[in-house]
């Protein structure tokens, strides 16, 4: 009987089109969905299935990137998946002619509090992303990392620009890959995701 009543408390308050949150990042689901479809890293059928799944309100703790909804989509048991997140980051990242090194001790660098506390809105655009900053120095050379190279040009062009128009020095901004566990202890830690 309460659960039927805070379910139907629920529906009452479901909040607008415009506050759901969504399952992943728009930008980066078309990316990720693009890349993957043009070097023929996932079916057609996976491809509808993703922006699906990601264009659909969050369920759940936090957001899921793209090829954490790939991997569901082709893996059935829990914990063999992050092994396919990280196989299709790697393909994706080769397939753009651009290697990315998978880094296995990112989780165990410390969050650049400062970076984040003299850039907060660029703490939200990496939250938004989930591309957490692994090394900042002094603003002119950063690092930052993610499990899907989409999101990781998306990420650093970003941080190029606002810290080029806040300080007039375009910073050099390297990219690496995580582990997929990895990943999601930097995001708890950083975002609180």
């Amino acid at each position: 009987m309460q659960a039927q009543a805070e379910n139907q408390t629920e529906v009452n308050s479901v909040p607008s089109v415009a506050t759901v949150s969504l399952a992943t990042d728009p930008e980066c689901l078309s990316q990720t969905c693009r890349l993957l479809d043009d070097h023929g890293l996932a079916t057609p059928a996976e491809l509808k299935e993703l922006q699906h799944h990601g264009q659909g309100p969050l369920r759940g703790p936090r957001p899921w990137d793209p090829l954490e909804f790939l991997a569901a989509l082709r893996i059935r048991e829990p914990d063999a998946r992050p092994l396919e997140v990280e196989r299709l980051g790697r393909s994706l990242s080769q397939s753009l002619g651009q290697p990315l090194t998978l880094v296995p001790f990112a989780s165990k660098m410390p969050t650049p509090s400062v970076f984040y506390d003299m850039n907060e809105s660029l703490l939200l655009e990496c939250r938004k992303l989930m591309t957490p900053v692994l090394f900042a120095e002094e603003s002119e050379v950063i690092g930052i990392g993610s499990i899907n190279p989409a999101a990781l040009r998306i990420s650093a062009p970003t941080i190029m620009q606002f810290i080029a128009d806040k300080t007039g020095t375009t910073p050099m901004v390297s990219s690496v890959l995580l582990h997929h566990e990895g990943w999601i202890s930097l995001c708890q830690q950083q975002f609180g995701i």
